[in-house]
């Protein structure tokens, strides 16, 4: 598989809407297991790198693509998810430093990085109820070339039958349970969009 600059800004233009599309849902599931605020604050960031992103159309590789979406997100979103999806792109950046695309390895690891950033950030593992739970078996598919459709459809389900024991939704307990966490479903319309993006 592989990731292009320019298929990347694409992904990231779609994701944008797609962030737009899903924002009284996002804020509404936050409601009910949060604060409150994911939905319109992932509108406001990710609508703030469309406006990036359509002023500037030609970017010298992934890294700057990716740096300059990192930290826009981490200066526009609000709450916990500005320094997290900040983060996944300021990885990507580090990365993807000075590569017009990503392939193989070089992919996977970006990918790996985002993660490991996710987890160090947010002080989180897989099953705790947080969008951990959608990157991590979409990477999994990525290294064993499995289905990406699959792996975040399925990773999106089984989030939303634990219980919360990280952030904010750990204050809800067992109420948790059967409640879709926002920022799984919002990572799982953005890594929709970036699997689009992958071609061989």
């Amino acid at each position: 598989m592989k990731l292009t600059t320019n298929d990347l800004r694409t992904a990231l233009l779609n994701a944008a809407d797609k962030m737009e599309e899903h924002k009284d849902e996002l804020t509404d599931l936050d409601r009910e297991i949060g604060d409150g605020d994911h939905g319109i604050n992932m509108s406001r960031g990710f609508q703030a790198v469309k406006k990036e992103l359509e002023a500037k159309q030609d970017f010298a590789d992934l890294g700057e693509l990716s740096k300059l979406v990192g930290m826009t997100l981490i200066k526009t979103v609000g709450g916990a998810s500005g320094p997290l999806y900040g983060t996944i792109f300021v990885k990507f950046a580090n990365t993807w430093k000075g590569v017009g695309e990503a392939e193989g390895d070089a992919l996977v690891s970006g990918f790996e990085e985002a993660l490991e950033g996710i987890k160090t950030r947010g002080k989180a593992d897989a099953g705790e109820k947080t969008m951990i739970d959608v990157w991590t078996p979409f990477i999994n598919a990525l290294k064993s070339e499995g289905d990406l459709s699959h792996a975040i459809d399925e990773g999106l389900a089984h989030s939303k039958t634990i219980m919360a024991t990280k952030g904010r939704a750990s204050y809800f307990g067992e109420a948790t349970k059967g409640v879709q966490d926002p920022g799984a479903l919002s990572s799982s319309l953005l890594l929709n969009e970036l699997k689009e993006a992958l071609h061989d």
